[in-house]
């Protein structure tokens, strides 16, 4: 499947996001804002987010497959599932939503924007069945603003796809006017086990979009994604003390909630998801190639299935990071 030919004008963008999930999501919405001439965002919808709930999964897809658990895996087993239903009651999918929305319009209102997008609210849960459709604003939204133009909407996933994946079986019309750019674990060729926190959080979620047939890129995040690391010399050199949203950006940075270890020598972390906004700005930035369509087994595991998406396999790390940094400047 070819990709759809690009307008002349700016693109119309949706971003799902579970924002509040660690720092990337914070990077790539400020990049993508920063951006007007290029990408028209007209909505920002909160994606869930649960970490108990991975575990759950991650650690229940590894018992079934056997054999050698993946690093991530590995961790899955020794919290244990009592454990991580306990952290999924402490900090539910509903609540993950509800501080993805809270850091959505935290980074917000430090921007100086001509127009602010507006902010919808997603999904509470996940999906657990492949036809099971969880209803949201977000799902609502997306349909609405697919169906308003002749214009494709390009729609970047970083997150769970649970709020596209809901619009898509409410309206499989929308499968034709959308470009879904989704951010997840590895290549779809690979052979061993994937634990990918996008990927496997709804797996019945990430199917829809592998099998639904919507212009689809998928873009792995490990060995592709992951070499948009950053460091913590590079926030201070670049971020700290440029404007309100470099110092933001700074913050959120020392803060990241996954990591608190910034300081460790030698250390970076992968700001993965301004991979999408990457390509939307320039997709030679992120070069893809035509494959088969995939999707995840129970296991955890890749199988193909009919069909064909768009797959990147590499990024252009310098020129990524340029662009974005230089922008974040000229806001200062």
């Amino acid at each position: 499947m070819p990709h759809p030919p690009r307008p002349d004008g700016p693109l119309r963008v949706v971003i799902d996001t579970d924002a509040a999930n660690e720092i990337d999501d914070y990077f790539a919405i400020a990049w993508a804002l920063l951006s007007p001439h290029q990408l028209n965002v007209e909505a920002i919808h909160a994606a869930p987010f649960c970490h108990g709930h991975y575990f759950q999964v991650v650690n229940a897809a590894a018992e079934r497959r056997g054999g050698d658990r993946t690093a991530l895996e590995t961790v899955a087993g020794a919290i244990g599932t009592d454990r991580a239903k306990q952290m999924a009651e402490k900090r539910s999918a509903a609540q993950g939503e509800q501080l993805s929305r809270e850091g959505i319009d935290r980074l917000l209102d430090v921007m100086t924007l001509e127009q602010r997008p507006v902010v919808k609210a997603g999904s509470t849960r996940f999906m657990e069945s492949p036809d099971d459709i969880v209803e949201s604003d977000a799902a609502r939204n997306l349909i609405e603003l697919a169906h308003a133009s002749d214009e494709l909407l390009y729609v970047p996933t970083i997150g769970a796809a649970t709020n596209v994946a809901a619009a898509l079986l409410m309206d499989p019309s929308i499968a034709e006017k959308i470009v879904v750019i989704f951010l997840a674990g590895y290549p779809s060729a690979a052979p061993h086990g994937d634990d990918s926190f996008n990927l496997v959080q709804d797996r019945f979620a990430s199917n829809v979009l592998f099998e639904s047939g919507v212009h689809l890129l998928y873009q792995p995040g490990y060995q592709v994604a992951e070499v948009l690391g950053f460091s913590l010399p590079d926030s201070e050199r670049w971020l700290k003390g440029h404007g309100v949203l470099g110092d933001l950006l700074h913050q959120i940075y020392l803060n990241n909630p996954i990591d608190r270890d910034v300081e460790k020598i030698g250390r970076s972390w992968v700001v993965w998801d301004i991979i999408a906004t990457a390509w939307l700005l320039d997709p030679a930035w992120v070069p893809t190639f035509e494959t088969s369509r995939a999707r995840v087994t129970e296991r955890h595991t890749w199988e193909p299935i009919d069909g064909t998406m768009h797959e990147a396999y590499k990024v252009q790390r310098d020129a990524i990071f340029g662009d974005l940094l230089a922008k974040v400047h000229a806001h200062g």
